[in-house]
């Protein structure tokens, strides 16, 4: 892989997961759930958050492959799924659709729903399985580990981005992440549908 090649897939591989992650959607359940607690108890949600979102995403990385060997689905038909998942997950952001319902129970359970789904939901772990496919394990393993800070950083500040551009901008930002995520998940279908036709079913 010559030096182009990968700075071009590690680029790709950053904003796919970006766009699919959206750590402003996080951001903002996060500013609802925790807007009575300590400033020590957001760190420790915020870095729980991230350490199991970092668990799930690194697992699935490098066995989800394996996993789909073992129980014979094509790659192709995967990639059909994760593409459904991802244009349903994108919609719902876009039309400000909550289909997992309200979870407010406590500042543990805040960091799981964070870590997952969203941070590490399916559309997340399917992706990866897709980009190490595409690249290999090492260059969305860095994006990966680049798109986990950012979170962190999103979230372990996302009262203070609050304060200054408010709940509106985030929202905004979220809504753009959610229709560049539809775009990503038409995309996946469709080379999904092309594979499958192509091989013959």
């Amino acid at each position: 892989m010559t030096d182009v090649t990968f700075i071009t897939g590690l680029l790709k591989s950053i904003i796919t997961l970006f766009i699919i992650v959206d750590p402003f959607a996080s951001a903002a359940f996060f500013l609802g759930f925790a807007k009575n607690a300590s400033k020590a108890e957001r760190n420790k949600a915020v870095l729980t958050a991230i350490s199991v979102a970092a668990v799930l995403m690194f697992v699935f990385l490098f066995s989800g492959l394996s996993i789909l060997k073992v129980m014979n689905i094509s790659f192709d038909g995967f990639k059909i799924a994760g593409g459904l998942i991802l244009l349903v997950l994108g919609a719902t952001t876009v039309l400000g659709i909550d289909i997992g319902g309200s979870h407010r129970e406590n500042m543990k359970s805040a960091a799981i729903l964070i870590a997952t789904p969203l941070l590490s939901g399916p559309g997340t772990l399917a992706t990866l399985v897709v980009l190490s496919k595409d690249y290999g394990y090492i260059i969305p393993a860095i994006a990966s580990l680049l798109i986990l800070a950012v979170s962190y950083i999103i979230l372990r500040f996302s009262f203070n981005i609050h304060n200054v551009v408010g709940t509106e901008v985030i929202d905004v930002l979220s809504k753009v992440l959610g229709l560049l995520l539809s775009a990503l998940a038409v995309d996946y279908i469709y080379s999904g549908v092309v594979g499958l036709i192509s091989g013959g079913l």
